[in-house]
């Protein structure tokens, strides 16, 4: 019997789980990601740890299962995006340590560069040809800004403070790669520099309608010599592996397939079809959706690849809000409970009751920018601290229905009848259903998510279809349908739930 391993590097967390072919987890493995700071703003991960812990997770998830490396048929590696690294590439020696994509040591530079003439000038051209020729390349054009998270201001950071970088950057002697691609470097002893194009649509440097970097004329203008940027490849890796005859392993198994985490989360929640859709709902919260081979643009949104595997290509539009973690922490310290899932008995036990109890919060703006600031509503005398962590839990299906009718104004034909959830707040019963109300859609949740990792399930399924564990997505829908668990809209509430959702719009409009 053929295994599939999943490794998935989160943002806090080192995850590996053993699939057999029938999708049972048999073995699984979770590590903490030492997160360095030593400077304000600054976030860094070693990367010999962080390979070292890739190879410690996936051995002791073998040991869980009780297998050896040759059960194993191949891994799927799932990524966090945008943390990057860059190295020399004659002894392959990194500058510095990875850099993450929650780093804001780049802040004066991403103000200087959205205040700069230049670009004032080129977005102010974009938006007059948008008006006569109105093409998506135009509409992202006119609405770029440059934030925190992508990656060209921090290579200028280095190019401004690390002396070695500047030098051998003028010499053609630095590569630079995301987190993937470090990890496929060095499992195939240096021979591969590559990135999947998942990973590559997030970082800012990607043209999402040639599928290809930006033209070498924008990385010259700031200084960057294109040639240190990695190819650009299917998720398929595998296929890659054998057209160049290169080996590519982790404790002697092959890599079959790379993709972001949450292109991955997307896979394994099975949303094949165009304009299906998934909430991850942890440290942050991305909601996104499928939006076909072709690339969509909705404004205040990211149009990414969600995935390649030989001739299907999904591309995928992203919503993000980096409140969700803080705001779970800030529930718990009110409503005394240890995780989201331990309210569904409070709400069972009609303990609380929050109908005119709100919280509000603003927009979360497009970068790592978690706002101190908020506002409970309604308070009175018979106010519980379970009603308002009940409260904040409500507001994140506010916020998801917000993000869908943004989504639903620019794009009419886009037709939502299901949502996929997954994510440490989706275990909560009630958020669920709250969603499912609130948004008039079909909630699904995976009945086993406490066991298996939605982002390894994506990453072990599409590794298995490229090493021939499974035959076609069929396969891992009907597994779905025998494990998830729907949450349906009860309409008998449908007035209640408009009316609070458009008080909650006129506070936060009101207060932020």
């Amino acid at each position: 019997m053929d295994y599939i391993a999943a490794i998935d590097v989160g943002t806090t967390n080192l995850k590996c789980q053993i699939f057999s072919p029938d999708f049972r987890v048999m073995g699984s493995c979770i590590q903490k990601i030492n997160i360095l700071k030593p400077f304000q703003g600054w976030e860094e991960i070693n990367p010999s740890e962080l390979q070292n812990g890739v190879k410690q997770v996936l051995q002791n998830a073998l040991k869980d299962a009780d297998l050896k490396s040759n059960n194993i048929k191949s891994i799927g590696l799932s990524t966090q995006r945008n943390t990057f690294i860059t190295w020399n590439k004659k002894t392959g020696e990194p500058y510095h340590n990875f850099i993450t994509w929650g780093d804001s040591r780049s802040n004066i530079i991403v103000k200087e560069l959205n205040k700069s003439i230049t670009f004032k000038i080129v977005k102010y051209i974009s938006k007059i040809l948008y008006l006569i020729f109105a093409s998506k390349q135009l509409k992202v054009a006119k609405s770029f800004t440059f934030s925190n998270i992508q990656i060209l201001p921090k290579l200028l950071w280095l190019l401004q403070n690390n002396r070695k970088f500047r030098q051998d950057m003028k010499n053609n002697d630095v590569q630079f790669g995301t987190l993937d691609t470090w990890l496929l470097y060095q499992a195939s002893n240096g021979k591969l520099h590559v990135t999947d194009v998942s990973c590559a649509s997030a970082t800012g440097l990607f043209n999402l309608f040639t599928m290809s970097w930006m033209p070498n004329l924008v990385f010259q203008y700031f200084g960057i010599t294109s040639t240190i940027l990695p190819s650009i490849c299917d998720s398929n890796i595998l296929k890659y592996l054998i057209d160049n005859n290169i080996t590519c392993k982790i404790s002697n198994i092959t890599i079959a397939c790379s993709l972001a985490d949450q292109s991955a989360s997307l896979y394994g929640t099975g949303s094949f079809s165009k304009y299906t859709a998934k909430v991850t709902m942890g440290t942050g919260m991305f909601l996104d959706i499928n939006c076909g081979s072709l690339p969509e643009v909705c404004l205040g949104y990211f149009p990414l690849v969600g995935w390649t595997l030989n001739d299907d290509i999904c591309f995928s539009l992203e919503a993000v809000d980096y409140n969700s973690g803080s705001l779970i922490q800030l529930a718990k310290s009110i409503g005394g409970f240890n995780n989201p899932k331990e309210l569904n008995m409070l709400k069972q036990g009609n303990e609380f009751s929050t109908d005119s109890l709100l919280f509000v919060l603003p927009e979360s703006e497009p970068s790592k920018s978690i706002r101190r600031d908020y506002s409970f509503i309604g308070v009175t005398t018979c106010t519980t601290k379970t009603d308002m962590a009940i409260s904040i839990l409500e507001s994140f299906a506010f916020r998801i229905k917000k993000i869908l009718d943004n989504y639903h104004n620019e794009m009419p034909q886009m037709k939502l009848n299901t949502l996929w959830v997954d994510g440490g707040v989706s275990r909560n019963d009630y958020i669920c259903q709250t969603i499912a109300n609130v948004t008039s859609t079909t909630v699904v949740r995976m009945k086993n998510s406490n066991r298996t990792e939605v982002s390894c399930l994506g990453a072990a399924f599409m590794a298995g279809l490229s090493s021939g564990v499974w035959k076609n997505k069929r396969e891992l829908e009907n597994f779905r349908n025998r494990t998830d668990q729907k949450f349906v809209p009860d309409n008998n509430d449908y007035f209640a739930n408009e009316y609070k959702y458009i008080r909650w719009l006129y506070n936060q409009k009101c207060l932020y």
